[in-house]
């Protein structure tokens, strides 16, 4: 990666996480009382819902709802069939390469410093491109879930 697209990528996601702990801040607008600083080694990076998946939570609680920032970690040449989530997700790449396929639509790659606006109750393939693992921020105001799309009926014979 080269030195603007480092400098991309950390300005947007620097961005992401102060509006999401904007977001988060509790009503009446009190703010933190000091600052938070978790340097890369020290994430605590855990397993996620779907194998080959891999989370830091940075704030909030993605599986019970509210807004949440995440990282999250796809292993290298991981794509997830055809599924939705119930609510918007948006993303920004930090590294490798994310693909994104609307059902129906193009396959889009997307590179470190990509955003996109995953829109709730949308139907897509997602994943990772092989050769190198994909890492990505995440934020939603709402509870993060995996709906894997319906197989179509099998033919009567």
């Amino acid at each position: 990666m080269t030195k603007h697209a480092r400098v991309v990528v950390a300005v947007a996601v620097v961005f992401l996480l102060a509006m999401g702990a904007f977001a988060a801040a509790p009503k009446g607008g009190t703010a933190a009382k000091k600052d938070v600083v978790w340097p890369a080694d020290a994430l605590k990076w855990e397993d996620g819902p779907v194998k080959g998946t891999h989370v830091a939570k940075l704030w909030g609680d993605w599986m019970k709802g509210g807004p949440y920032g995440v990282l999250v970690k796809f292993d290298a040449g991981l794509m997830h069939p055809l599924h939705k989530h119930t609510h918007t997700l948006k993303i920004v790449v930090v590294s490798g390469t994310f693909v994104h396929q609307p059902a129906g639509g193009t396959e889009t790659r997307l590179g470190p410093g990509s955003d996109f606006v995953q829109v709730g109750g949308r139907n897509h393939v997602s994943g990772c491109a092989p050769g190198a693992e994909c890492e990505f921020f995440m934020t939603s105001g709402y509870k993060f879930d995996f709906i894997p799309a319906e197989a179509p009926p099998a033919e009567k014979k």
